[in-house]
């Protein structure tokens, strides 16, 4: 302090006075304050019996923030189902206004203690990254088509190099979206960012993923922390840069027993039944497919079925453990994230994964079981009347039309319910679960926003990778 600044008159309970003066007077109530009643600085009786200090016993601020949720289903439905009809009107351009008012929902409903998050991404962002998008993707796809017509032999090779241009384009597509979804999220009126190359994150993303093919997916968390890492230390939140911490031998402890049920049984499935096949049953298998027989009989049908039955098992017991992959990989994704002094815990249980996951369903299919009834009733009435007062030619058209009608009115039934049953609730699961630890440390944070493009986003939903929202 300056001594101009501590000479500045201050208002006082009997007039003005300095800042030093200020300062003294509040140090001197706050020592008396702690004193045991009758004593003085210079000292006293004994304090009474079962006398406190206050400076003692007086909470300390909180430096931890539980995350909640606040978003309600009916709001979540309406807006679904409003954009689901707008996408019908304009033949799908809306999806990318839909996909920003549904993130804006969902952001703008997540609170950091009292504070909410906001999202500030518009739907022309991302309708311009998907033409950019397009203007990649579609001379890609046209090449390798006419490639294969040229080179008929080369099948097999074009449409292998092609699945692996477009798992590169989607790693690229992964951190180019997170990105500008990081730019246009906004807390404390500052916004996040992403630096780093996207096409560098992409190459290494892609050769990892090869490791983790070739060993059967026991270096996932290996690979997965590495990645992980990288993103995090190049996100900012202003001034203060990100950092990841999650071990990755704790998920692999963790999650080695899902993967011994969910890919270590079935990978023993698999190979007692191709152990129990007749000697060149691959042989007569593809002999019969080429010529156009897929009914394959006696020792080959019974492998056939015993091979077929194991691989469908497998997918079975994969997809019945995946809420529990989840709430491993989420809990342990959490607890390694930092910002600056701050860090997230999460105590997201498989149990409650698994309630999310069971009760979402019921739900969604008891819904969609109703819905189904509903328009069969309708758009079976409308038939029978167009049958019985219109023209043969018109009734045909009409079918044809309702026909349309129902498919498309069912899937976007079946994806409304699945936003309202199953992923809101998962939202609000693994939101509810958080809790930042040290929020303290950003509080003196300093603005430093960049821009980023909307071309990642547009990008993966091109690929279909499905890393939109």
């Amino acid at each position: 302090m300056t001594d101009a600044a501590a000479q500045a008159p201050v208002p006082g309970p009997w007039g003005p006075r300095s800042t030093a003066g200020a300062m003294a007077a509040a140090e001197a109530a706050s020592r008396a304050a702690a004193m045991p009643p009758g004593w003085t600085e210079a000292g006293g009786p004994p304090p009474p019996t079962g006398w406190v200090n206050p400076a003692i016993a007086m909470p300390q601020p909180p430096n931890t923030a539980a995350m909640t949720f606040t978003g309600l289903g009916g709001s979540l439905f309406g807006l679904l189902t409003m954009g689901f009809l707008l996408q019908l009107v304009t033949l799908g351009l809306y999806r990318f206004w839909l996909i920003t008012d549904v993130r804006r929902f969902y952001w703008s409903h997540t609170m950091v203690g009292a504070e909410a998050i906001g999202y500030t991404g518009r739907g022309l962002e991302l309708f311009k990254g998907f033409l950019i998008a397009l203007a990649i993707l579609v001379p890609l796809k046209a090449g390798a088509f006419f490639l294969a017509l040229g080179l008929p032999q080369a099948d097999m090779v074009i449409s292998i190099a092609l699945f692996l241009i477009l798992i590169f384009l989607g790693q690229f597509a992964a951190y180019a979206g997170r990105r500008y979804r990081l730019a246009r999220t906004a807390w404390r009126g500052l916004r996040l960012r992403m630096t780093g190359s996207a096409w560098a994150y992409a190459a290494k993303a892609f050769g990892l993923s090869l490791i983790v093919i070739a060993t059967l997916g026991l270096a996932l968390p290996w690979t997965t922390a590495y990645l992980e890492r990288i993103k995090m230390r190049e996100t900012w939140y202003g001034d203060v840069q990100g950092d990841f911490t999650g071990e990755p031998f704790q998920l692999f402890k963790s999650g080695i027993i899902i993967w011994a049920i969910g890919f270590g049984l079935p990978l023993v499935m698999v190979y007692q039944a191709l152990s129990g096949t007749p000697s060149g049953f691959f042989e007569a298998l593809w002999h019969d497919a080429r010529q156009g027989d897929f009914s394959p009989r006696g020792p080959i049908a019974v492998a056939f079925i015993a091979l077929t039955g194991a691989i469908v098992l497998s997918g079975v017991i994969a997809v019945l453990l995946f809420p529990a992959f989840q709430a491993v990989l989420f809990r342990w994704r959490m607890s390694g994230t930092r910002l600056g002094g701050a860090s997230l815990v999460s105590n997201l249980t498989i149990g409650r994964s698994y309630r999310v996951y069971g009760l979402g369903m019921l739900a969604a299919m008891g819904c969609m079981m109703v819905f189904s009834l509903s328009l069969t009733i309708v758009l079976g009435g409308l038939a029978y009347t167009f049958s019985t007062f219109g023209s043969a030619s018109g009734t045909g058209i009409a079918a044809m039309v309702f026909i349309v009608l129902a498919y498309l009115l069912s899937f976007g039934a079946f994806w409304i319910f699945k936003q309202v049953f199953i992923d809101l609730r998962l939202h609000r699961a693994r939101v509810n679960s958080i809790a930042v630890l040290g929020i303290a440390a950003l509080d003196g944070v300093a603005a430093r926003n960049v821009d980023a493009s909307a071309m990642g986003d547009s990008l993966g939903d091109a690929v279909d990778i499905g890393i939109g929202f």
